[in-house]
């Protein structure tokens, strides 16, 4: 063999070496470190975070400090976002002095006119407010409508679900958000 295959054939087995290491620390290392997290870190408090009311008003998500908070994001074309909501209303007086409660609209661009009034028509008794300006959207990124977050008072989210749940699964996120009191 040749000195120029020699050379060739080292640098192609140090070259595979690297490639297979390269290969193995992606594999089992940095995935590994770089999974979804279960813990939750609170959601930095610097950057301000509004929505509106039914009358336009522009609404700062630090009011609701202070408290756990629950927020039902929902859009008016969903029989799912419906339920949740109705959900939400059955058991809103139980909660209301211990949690705070939001059924924010995010997929309607403008504040409609229709809608509103349909919102106003019906009386809710939990707040329902809109982000047309996708603000929350940035801060939470939920992914699918309806989706609800359980935040806990210091602002971590103890559970997302993006589902519709049973009013069992719905009560026992609010339970735990109240034993953190």
């Amino acid at each position: 063999m040749s000195k120029k295959n020699i050379i060739i054939l080292v640098l192609s087995i140090i070259l595979l070496i690297i490639a297979i290491g390269i290969f193995v620390f992606f594999t089992f290392f940095y995935k590994e470190n770089n999974k979804e997290k279960t813990v939750t870190t609170p959601v930095p408090k610097e950057k301000s975070f509004y929505f509106y009311d039914i009358d336009g008003n522009k609404i700062d998500l630090k009011n609701y400090e202070g408290k756990p908070l629950t927020i039902l994001f929902w859009k008016s074309d969903s029989s799912k976002s419906f339920e949740m909501i109705k959900l939400i209303e059955k058991n809103y007086e139980a909660y209301k002095d211990s949690i705070n409660f939001l059924a924010i609209n995010v997929n309607e661009p403008d504040l409609n006119l229709n809608l509103i009034e349909d919102v106003k028509a019906v009386n809710f008794k939990i707040p329902m407010y809109f982000d047309t300006d996708l603000i929350l959207k940035e801060k939470y990124n939920y992914q699918k409508l309806p989706s609800i977050l359980f935040i806990e008072e210091d602002g971590t989210i103890a559970k997302e679900i993006n589902e519709t749940i049973t009013e069992d699964t719905f009560l026992a996120n609010l339970e735990l958000l109240t034993l953190g009191e």
